[in-house]
């Protein structure tokens, strides 16, 4: 189950869900643009990095300001391709200006897959956040509790799905409508935050136990982090784009 230390960062994402709500939008794109720069540092310090791969961790760094200040302006359309083909090949150049080409596929493709999950993923986070507030705030608890669902039954898939659908459904299907969410697409949504939150487990388990963190022995900086926002990495992203084409969400009025 989740732990008190592991909910913090599902505390964190709460308090952006309130400042947007309460306070401003760009308050909460700020806690989550830390968030991001956290979980990034953290994956950074688990990899065995070449120190010829500074300039390109340095570029990895500074696309943290950069995509969620798209965020703060609400440029879609450069947003959704900063990272998978601008920083994507930016950062494989500023690798290879360190000079030893020995190893450097491995940091391309590792330092890479960094800038995806825990810029990428979570700049989805914090587009939702800021422009559909109560979507999130109904959201983010339903993936929470399929998180401590995985947690609580990590090899019984099929009490998993099976807990998760009869407790979350009807959460999403009467709730949903409240925040302009109809209810066959709650219901819709429900199967697919299921699954995705099995499969972000399932993936970043496989690659969190390659970085040698232990689930026993989790602290910040360690796989804390890491370990806290898998199921947000995989979730998130789809959940946003299928509200986004549906509904429209952060669309100019």
């Amino acid at each position: 189950m989740l732990q008190f230390k592991q909910l913090r960062y599902f505390l964190v994402i709460v308090l952006a869900i309130l400042a947007s709500i309460f306070l401003n939008s760009g308050i909460s794109i700020l806690i989550l643009a830390l968030l991001s720069f956290v979980a990034l540092r953290e994956y950074l310090s688990l990899l065995d990095i070449r120190i010829e791969d500074r300039f390109g961790i340095l570029v990895s760094y500074l696309s943290i300001p950069f995509l969620f200040y798209l965020v703060w302006i609400n440029w879609y359309g450069l947003f959704i391709i900063s990272i998978p083909v601008y920083t994507f090949l930016i950062v494989p150049f500023f690798i290879a200006l360190g000079g030893r080409t020995r190893g450097i596929t491995f940091s391309v493709g590792a330092i890479d897959f960094g800038l995806f999950f825990f810029v990428f993923c979570l700049g989805h986070l914090a587009y939702l956040i800021a422009y559909a507030p109560m979507m999130a705030a109904l959201i983010i608890p339903i993936i929470a509790i399929c998180d401590m669902l995985a947690r609580k039954f990590p090899t019984k898939h099929f009490y998993y799905a099976l807990l998760s659908l009869l407790i979350i459904t009807p959460i999403l299907v009467l709730v949903g409508p409240l925040v302009e969410i109809p209810p066959l697409l709650s219901l819709c949504l429900s199967i697919i935050i299921i699954a995705l939150v099995y499969k972000g487990h399932f993936t970043l388990n496989a690659i969190g136990e390659d970085l040698g963190i232990r689930p026993d022995r989790l602290t910040p900086g360690r796989g804390l982090a890491l370990d806290s926002l898998k199921a947000y990495l995989y979730s998130i992203p789809v959940l946003f784009h299928c509200l986004r084409w549906i509904l429209h969400i952060g669309d100019p009025k």
